[in-house]
C-alpha cells in the first residue's frame, strides 16, 4: 500500500483531489490512502509517506521543505496546477508513482 500525503494551506479543498486519487489507484488496482494536512503539519507525517505532493498554494515551499526534510528521503512533489484544478486524479497518481519509483 503507498501512503500519498497532499499538503496544501488548509488541507480542505485538496483533500477532494485526494479522493480522486484513490478512486483512479483502485480503477488499477493499485492500493493506495491518500489523505490531505495543512503543510504546517509535515513534520506529523512525512514519517509515514512514501511520497508527498504540494498543492498549488504551498508548491512555492517546495525548496525550503526539500531543504528541510530532504534527509528524510521522501519525494516532495509540486502538483500541477491544471491537474489539481481538474482533480485529475490519474495524472495525479500517475506523478506519484513516478516519483516514489524514482526515489
Amino acid at each position: 500500500m503507498y501512503n500519498i500525503v497532499l499538503l496544501c494551506q488548509w488541507g480542505a479543498s485538496t483533500e477532494m483531489v485526494g479522493e480522486k486519487i484513490v478512486e483512479a489507484a483502485k480503477e488499477r488496482g493499485i492500493d493506495v490512502v491518500a489523505n490531505a494536512y495543512p503543510v504546517t503539519e509535515i513534520q506529523k507525517v512525512i514519517d509515514g509517506a512514501d511520497v508527498i505532493l504540494l498543492g498549488p498554494q504551498v508548491r512555492f515551499k517546495l525548496k525550503s521543505l526539500l531543504k528541510e526534510f530532504g534527509h528524510k528521503g521522501v519525494p516532495l512533489v509540486a502538483m500541477e496546477p491544471e491537474d489539481y484544478g481538474r482533480m485529475n486524479g490519474e495524472n495525479l497518481l500517475n506523478a506519484a508513482l513516478k516519483a516514489i519509483e524514482n526515489n
